[in-house]
């Protein structure tokens, strides 16, 4: 039969119990603005049963952080893809703007113009201000060939850069997460509840982090440790150690920047026997991994494709003709690292340079044509439309259809990475929408709490009162 004193120590432990649950009303109250958090309530449960499980000491009372794992995994799965295509987005955009130059200028136009004074040296083929227009022109195409290249291949630099910065970035978080584990493995192990459920929420928020820099796979073990690989299995983090990307360049001497390996083996892409590059990595990584090795590369090699035309047709038709003089044989373009007469144009538009350094040198006439003939002026003008271009997968494309299409490709690609980007901010709002109802905290719901267990830690001083009062009366009876 219950005693009085039975009857103190259940008060006494209701007390501590409603005690408990206002410090976590609180706690969840103090971190209603942490995004990070999440949050937790109190269960209560019979004291009678000895083997319930105590929080904080105490008995009867159970912890539970208001975590969906299926959430946490949904969102983390969705922002390599957000993180991929910001950076392809900006990259493009300024890529864009490099080849639509200012005021409505741009490459395009000074290759056109640059044809165009052909056309109008043809009025008058010995007019010395009409043939120095040709050699201007041809200066202001050439600049805008080495400034549009120099300033993508900028934009290559750069994303190499950020490659470099994001990996630092990576290796630092799996070396927090490894840490994590541990410290969870041992907060479980200890039933701190309260530990545990800090410590899997701040490595929660470096997990979403680690998941917008670069795309991997993870899951949960059963002592609570996360394992993280990337998506062909290979590990970056086993309980508590972490292992570290690094770079190495000696099986890609040619590349533009370094390969990302894990150990031994080469993470960054692959090629298939066409010699096109599937990128492996995803995240922000795997974006600036795509706009260095793929798409810059499509985009520069357009440029080279274009140059090379220029220098060759333009070169063939210059020794079709003769000059003022009556000479043949002046080349009017080449490479800065080859000499004229090699026509080998290692990459043409960055390196094509004007060699004719006299306006009587370009050769109007034909051969053996009277000083005033323009007949070979023809062959000048017919490079600008011949369609013999191919570039994107296109064919029989002439100058301005290509720059066109160069123009077009870019700006694709840009819509398409703002179009993913948005689509994934869109499903990302409405899984953190719904992680947000279910598991942050409410100040309206914590306010009700508290003044619950309020009122039922008062109930039970009034118990222990009342309890006290008749022991009390007891012992002054038997006295």
């Amino acid at each position: 039969m219950p005693s009085i004193l039975d009857g103190l120590n259940t008060a006494k432990l209701a007390l501590s119990a409603q005690q408990y649950a206002m410090s976590v009303a609180q706690r969840n109250t103090v971190n209603v603005y942490n995004p990070g958090y999440t949050r937790q309530d109190v269960i209560f449960t019979d004291l009678t049963v000895p083997s319930t499980w105590a929080a904080g000491g105490i008995p009867g009372v159970e912890l539970w952080a208001i975590r969906n794992r299926y959430l946490d995994q949904s969102i983390n799965y969705e922002l390599p893809a957000l993180g991929e295509n910001i950076v392809k987005y900006s990259a493009l955009r300024e890529i864009d703007a490099i080849l639509q130059g200012t005021g409505g200028g741009g490459l395009g136009t000074s290759i056109a113009e640059f044809f165009n004074s052909f056309t109008e040296l043809s009025s008058n083929p010995t007019d010395s201000a009409l043939r120095w227009q040709v050699i201007s022109r041809a200066e202001t195409m050439v600049n805008d060939f080495h400034r549009i290249y120099a300033n993508i291949q900028r934009v290559q630099t750069s994303a190499n850069q950020h490659i470099v910065s994001g990996v630092e970035d990576v290796n630092r978080l799996t070396a927090k997460i490894a840490d994590l584990n541990g410290r969870i493995e041992s907060a479980v192990n200890s039933g701190h509840k309260e530990t545990e459920y800090a410590l899997r929420d701040e490595r929660q928020q470096y997990m979403e982090e680690l998941q917008g820099k670069i795309g991997l796979i993870y899951f949960e073990t059963e002592s609570g440790s996360f394992t993280v690989t990337t998506a062909h299995g290979d590990a970056l983090v086993l309980g508590k150690k972490s292992y570290d990307l690094t770079f190495d360049t000696s099986n890609n001497p040619d590349s533009p920047g370094d390969d990302l390996y894990l150990g031994d083996k080469n993470i960054t892409s692959t090629v298939n026997a066409s010699g096109e590059i599937t990128v492996l990595l995803s995240g922000e990584i795997g974006g600036y991994f795509q706009v260095r090795d793929v798409l810059i590369p499509g985009y520069l090699n357009a440029l080279d494709e274009m140059a090379a035309k220029i220098i060759d047709d333009v070169n063939d038709a210059q020794a079709a003709g003769w000059d003022l003089s009556g000479a043949t044989g002046a080349v009017f373009f080449s490479s800065i690292d080859n000499p004229p007469s090699s026509g080998n144009w290692e990459n043409p538009a960055r390196n094509m340079k004007i060699e004719i350094t006299n306006a009587n040198q370009i050769a109007a006439r034909a051969n053996g044509a009277d000083i005033g003939d323009n007949t070979n002026l023809e062959k000048f003008i017919n490079i600008f439309t011949d369609p013999a271009l191919s570039i994107f997968d296109a064919s029989d494309l002439t100058l301005s259809e290509a720059y066109a299409s160069l123009l077009y490709t870019v700006g694709s690609d840009q819509k398409v990475a703002q179009e993913t980007g948005e689509n994934q901010q869109n499903v990302l709002g409405q899984l953190l929408g719904q992680r947000n109802a279910e598991s942050s905290v409410s100040l309206n719901d914590e306010a009700v709490n508290l003044i619950k267990f309020q009122q039922a830690y008062q109930a039970n001083s009034r118990i222990v009162s009342v309890l006290n009062v008749l022991s009390s009366e007891i012992l002054n009876f038997v006295g």
